[in-house]
């Protein structure tokens, strides 16, 4: 083929299904017709615009959407979270990595029931993982309008410190609300305000230990439901 001008048709090359990158003439972005423009890492390229499925989806497919819809819903009020203790096994930078992380667990995990009627068990969820020791005898309970969590003060021999930072995170999934309180493994306690939260509300209790530079964690505890009854 001979090579043509400026001015005249565009001409292709390196045809892919149905993609083909734009070597001269014309570059755009978006959709024109039934063809989209798109930047690539290799220069202009146009598609087909993508059709609609016509065809229902399976049920499988249906419980797959379901699982990784109440997986993220669940996590997402919590990325945070997530991100300060999960980040640190994957680099410092990498949020995507560790939301993908708890994602994971909580699909492979955390989901009960049969679909339609699936279910998140709290106790499976994981907002941080780690070597560090966890906190011993820990307990939640209500004490008017807050929460308080009250563990041993022991230090660990090896894997613990007496400045570890203790984050508690209640966490009310209807309302998709998040309160924390932050205090030193020595405390041996901490409070946390929950006055803002509807009375009835069931409030998750999560307990995570990170190291004073905050790179090395615990796995995170569950350490049980509360109800807020005024």
């Amino acid at each position: 083929m001979k090579n043509r001008g400026r001015g005249q048709v565009p001409r292709f090359i390196k045809k892919e299904e149905n993609m083909a990158r734009l070597i001269d003439l014309l570059t755009f972005s978006g959709a024109a017709g039934d063809v989209v423009g798109c930047k690539g890492p290799h220069g202009f390229y146009i598609r087909s615009r993508p059709r609609k499925q016509r065809k229902a989806p399976t049920t499988k497919q249906l419980e797959v959407r379901a699982r990784l819809g109440l997986a993220m819903g669940f996590l997402k009020p919590l990325k945070t979270v997530i991100y300060k203790g999960l980040s640190a096994r994957y680099g410092a930078m990498s949020r995507v990595s560790a939301m993908n992380a708890a994602a994971s667990h909580v699909l492979n995990h955390a989901i009960t029931g049969e679909f339609p009627d699936l279910k998140i068990d709290p106790a499976e969820v994981r907002l941080s993982r780690g070597t560090l020791k966890s906190l011993p005898d820990a307990e939640s309970r209500l004490s008017g309008a807050s929460v308080e969590v009250t563990w041993s003060p022991e230090v660990p021999e090896f894997n613990g410190y007496a400045d570890d930072c203790v984050t508690v995170v209640v966490y009310n999934p209807a309302e998709k609300t998040v309160m924390a309180g932050e205090a030193m493994r020595k405390a041996a306690a901490i409070s946390v305000d929950v006055s803002d939260e509807p009375p009835g509300s069931e409030l998750l209790v999560y307990a995570c230990v990170a190291d004073r530079d905050g790179k090395q964690f615990a796995n995170s505890q569950y350490l049980g439901t509360v109800r807020k009854l005024v």
